[in-house]
């Protein structure tokens, strides 16, 4: 059986995922650190971590406990509460001119999807996910907005829910702000979350997917390996400069 690996530096990478759900074991999170050993190879990220989710066991870690500015790996958080909140992907929701407009100014990555045009929630999170749209992330703030729901409210008790306990969210992209951290512990319970939808499967391991208007998605992340052993599929990379 091939192995399901998940690695974690600055990018999360997806190994081949059997249809599954998957425990996520907050016990073997906390005692991880007594289990797992450091690389011997020279690596550029100050934290990472490797998971073999086939079995639950942590082959390699360093600092995953440890305070770090997650960038786009934000993204992963807000796919998961989406997917937590919404009964019905086939709604519809919308980004502004404005709100777009806003967002270059902060240099935010975009899905370039269209301004004042409603998409469904399914595509949002493909916007979202493949390509590290910040405007599809805001059009599925304006979702919850318009329904009294605070999003990233949502996103900081979904992250309490699963036992992360070293995390706090201020917007849903993962432009950067002082307090807008997480750490690789936590972003592993996210995604173990994520793999229990068969949607989030889908989209954490799709490489290009068209929009219901014809937009091309393709995924950022560019990974695609595979040799005898491992096949990686898919993933979620991050990145700003204080990250």
């Amino acid at each position: 059986m091939k192995k399901i690996v998940l690695l974690f530096m600055s990018m999360l990478v997806l190994g081949s995922c059997a249809k599954r759900s998957f425990e996520i074991d907050t016990y073997s999170i906390n005692r991880m650190n007594y289990n797992t050993v450091q690389m011997d190879e020279e690596l550029h990220s100050a934290e990472y971590l490797v998971v073999d989710i086939s079995e639950c066991n942590f082959l390699y870690a360093k600092d995953a406990d440890a305070k770090m500015y997650p960038a786009s790996l934000t993204k992963l958080v807000t796919l998961d509460t989406v997917l937590n909140l919404s009964d019905d992907l086939y709604d519809y929701s919308y980004v502004s001119n404005q709100q777009v407009e806003d967002l270059i100014k902060e240099d935010a990555s975009l899905a370039y999807i269209r301004r004042d045009y409603p998409y469904t929630l399914k595509d949002l999170l493909y916007a979202l996910v493949l390509p590290s749209g910040a405007d599809a992330a805001v059009a599925l703030e304006n979702y919850y907005t318009e329904r009294n729901i605070d999003l990233v409210t949502q996103m900081n008790l979904q992250m309490e829910k699963l036992g992360g306990n070293n995390s706090h969210f201020i917007n849903t992209t993962g432009l950067h702000e002082d307090d807008h951290y997480s750490c690789l512990n936590d972003l592993y319970l996210v995604v173990m979350d994520i793999l229990n939808y068969k949607e989030g499967r889908e989209i954490l391991n799709t490489i290009t997917y068209t929009m219901e208007d014809g937009i091309i998605l393709h995924t950022s992340a560019g990974i695609a390996y595979r040799d005898n052993d491992f096949t990686v599929l898919g993933g979620k990379t991050g990145y700003t400069p204080e990250a």
